[in-house]
Formats: structure tokens, sequence, C-alpha cells
């Protein structure tokens, strides 16, 4: 959500076409030295998570309730659930890497107001995702970007080794308390209180008008599903971002890796759960998630013909499956894990963005291919920007659900129209102001409470 140019020159780093020279530039060209592989896969990123709020269950009509959805829709909304917002968090870190120095991090003064201003960031950031609680009437990541922005201020000062380290470390630690958590109960003290019984907190706009609930809503922003499973991904993200991205012989690592690491999990994966087994127990696990509750027993008719008396209490529900640690290393859609609990998943996403990333950056060498590349780029610019109006729009333009619950079943029409407006509306945009809306904001707000001098 945090997007800062890398300042410097290089092959990859480009400015909108017709764009000119840093003094006396004109309004529209780009911040200098923006690295549009960066960009390119924010905005593949953005259309993903889209993707993911519109979920389009049918080509030019949705698809009725029961009834079967296409198989490639299918397959997409299970593909992209997860791995979209991952690809998001990595660039967080990657983002964050860039604006404290990349690979020659600041030091002294710089590396102080560098900070600052990723400090001062996740307030603003903070802020807006609250507005937009209230506007769009649902819960947003942005609000969670507060913390993890703060976690990774003093993970600026490591080398990349060590961050790449500590990603693996938390890639392991995260879901393995994730299934003890899921296992042995919610109440770990630091944990938000989840269910029945727990306190109803402000939402949007509310939370600043009462403070005494501000420890209790910060700790659900801060230790929910998602920030355990985005820390090593935030790691490995600032650890990417401490590498020469300017350097053609680290883009060439960085595609082999990852294309290596995202063949080695399927790998892995593949073999735990098929030739050594641990499949079964994953099997079971889901068989009893998806399993439809056992019906109560039907008391007799009385023989007068009256109607027989109910329980007074509704029958308990049987309590939640164990989820077996073979979790760890079984792969979400289309395989039968759960992201959050599963290891490999967040290795495979490290690899797949090291992949995706390293092959943008070569491809931003060529002339070409950098104008194939702008209008996807100028959108990831305004990741932002785009954000919060495809929040507005799932929330509060798609139609409520079944009983209010969601929006509406969705074609792909809207998400293909929203894809086109957002592409071509990000190239007209960039061509007449530097930064889209939102992320002049934030950076206005950035520079002003911390100044160059």
């Amino acid at each position: 959500m945090i997007t800062e140019p890398l300042t410097g020159r290089s092959p990859g780093a480009v400015r909108p076409p017709g764009a000119g020279r840093r003094r006396g530039e004109r309004a529209g060209a780009a911040p200098a030295g923006r690295l549009v592989a960066v960009d390119v896969l924010r905005a593949l990123a953005v259309l993903g998570m889209v993707w993911m709020h519109f979920v389009p269950t049918g080509w030019l009509e949705p698809t009725p309730p029961g009834h079967p959805w296409p198989g490639v829709l299918e397959w997409l909304n299970g593909f992209l659930d997860t791995r979209a917002r991952s690809v998001f968090f990595l660039l967080a870190g990657v983002s964050a890497g860039l604006m404290t120095g990349g690979a020659r991090p600041f030091a002294g003064t710089a590396s102080r107001r560098a900070r600052g201003r990723i400090a001062v960031r996740a307030g603003v950031l903070l802020l807006l995702g609250l507005g937009l609680e209230q506007v769009s009437g649902t819960p947003n990541v942005i609000t969670a970007y507060t913390g993890w922005l703060l976690f990774l201020l003093p993970w600026t000062r490591v080398r990349a080794r060590v961050l790449f380290a500590a990603a693996g470390v938390f890639a392991v630690a995260a879901p393995v308390f994730q299934i003890a958590r899921a296992n042995w109960g919610q109440d770990w003290g630091f944990l938000p209180p989840v269910g029945p019984g727990a306190p109803e907190l402000p939402q949007g706009l509310a939370v600043p008008a009462h403070p005494g609930d501000w420890p209790a809503v910060f700790q659900s922003y801060l230790f929910n599903v998602d920030t355990f499973y985005a820390l090593p991904l935030l790691l490995a993200g600032l650890a990417i971002g401490r590498l020469d991205l300017r350097e053609r012989a680290v883009r060439v690592r960085m595609a082999l890796t990852g294309a290596a690491i995202t063949a080695g999990g399927w790998a892995v994966s593949w073999l735990l759960l098929g030739p050594l087994g641990l499949g079964a127990a994953v099997d079971r696990f889901q068989q009893a998630l998806t399993a439809p509750p056992p019906m109560p027993p039907v008391p007799p008719l009385p023989a007068d013909g009256s109607l027989p008396e109910l329980p007074p209490q509704p029958p308990e529900l049987p309590p939640m499956p164990k989820v077996p640690w073979a979790q760890l290393w079984a792969m979400s859609e289309p395989g039968p894990g759960i992201a959050e609990y599963s290891a490999l998943q967040t290795v495979w996403m490290v690899g797949v963005s090291l992949a995706l990333l390293g092959a943008l950056l070569l491809l931003a060498d060529r002339r070409g291919w950098r104008r194939v590349l702008w209008p996807p780029a100028a959108m990831g610019g305004m990741a932002l920007t785009w954000y919060v109006v495809q929040d507005v729009v799932s929330g509060r333009c798609l139609g409520q659900g079944p009983g209010g619950l969601g929006h509406a079943p969705q074609s792909l029409v809207p998400y293909a129209l929203f894809a086109v407006a957002a592409l071509a509306g990000s190239v007209l945009w960039r061509r007449l102001w530097r930064r889209g809306p939102l992320e002049a904001l934030v950076h206005r707000a950035t520079t002003a409470a911390v100044p160059r001098r």
C-alpha cells in the first residue's frame, strides 16, 4: 500500500512517455527513478484483490444460486483468494526497503528522516482506512498497515541475508502459532476476543471519538489472522528491497531463484501429501469442515395429535475439528490446504514474487517492453487510490447479497469494466499529474510532517 520511488537512474527505472528532465519537468512526469517492474507487479496484485472482492460467478450473467460456476472462474476465485493479497503484503516490504535507501541503506539523518516518514505514513493510512471503513461499510486491510509499517521500522537497519533468514523463521513460526491458536482456543492474552461475548467495538470514524476503546481496536487491527500471515512476507519484501535491483545479474538471480523456489514448493507439498501419506489427515480435516451439522432427533407425535414439545435449548454444534499439523505442508487452492496454516504456501509466494519481479525487471530493460508495461505501471503507481475506489464500489455499488451478507453475485462484466477503467484512467491521470490523488495526499502529509531539512 506504500508506494515511493527508488532514487537514481537505472534501465528499469523510467518515466511515462514524454516526461522531461527532473528540473523543470512537466506536471505529468512520474517521480524520478520509479521502478516500472515494481509498479507492474503492484498493479497485478490490485487486479487480483479486485477479483477477490467482486467474485465473478458467471461470464455475462451471474450464475444462479445452486448452479455450478464456470470452471475457469471457480478456479480463479480459489487461486487468487490468498495469493493476490500475499503479493500486496510482500510489496509493502519492498517499498519500505526502497524508501530507506534500497541496496545502500540510509544512515544518520537520512535514515531517521526516512523512518520518520514511514511512521507518519502509517498514521495517515490509519485515518484513511477508518474513513474508508465509514464510507464502504466494510472492514479493510489499510488499517492493519499501521502496525505492519511500525513493525518494519527496526528491521530497516538489518541486512538482506538476515532479513531473508528472519522471513524463513516467521514463515514456519506463524502457521505453527495459527494451528496452535485454532486447536487450543483464542484466549492467549494478547489476542483480541472473538465469538459470543466479545465486546462490540466502534468502527470507522467513530473510533477517534471513543478513546477508551482504542487499545481494544488496535489490538484487533494488529493481532488478526492477516497479520500473522503477513509478517514473513513483509520481511521477505524488505529483504528484496535491500537487493541492488538495478543490477542485471541480481535480476537474473531473482528470476531463477524464484522459479526454483516455486517449483520446489509444489514438489515438496506433493511429495509429503502424496507418496508420504500426510494428505490423508488434511483430507479428513477438510471433510469434517464441509460436513453438514447433525440433525437433532425429531420427537414423536403425541397420541392426542397435539404438537410435540420442543427442547428448551437448541442442540449444541459439534466442536470444530482439530487442525492437523500436516496443514503446514498443504498448498491452498487448487490444493487442499488453508493458506494461514501453511508454511509452504508462504515460501511459495515469496518464490512466485521473486520470479515475477525478476522477470519484469529484465523486461523493463527493453525499450519496447517499457512501452507495453507503462499502462499497468501507471495503475500500480496509483495502487492506494484504486484500492479505495474498488472497496467503495464492492461495498456500496454491487447490491446486497442473500440475507444482507456481502454483495450480490456478479458476472465478469463489472470486473472487466473496472479493470479497463483503472488502466485507462491511470494512464490519463499520470500524464497530467505525477502521483495519484491519494498518493499525493499521503506524500504531502509525510513530507510536511518530516521535511527534507
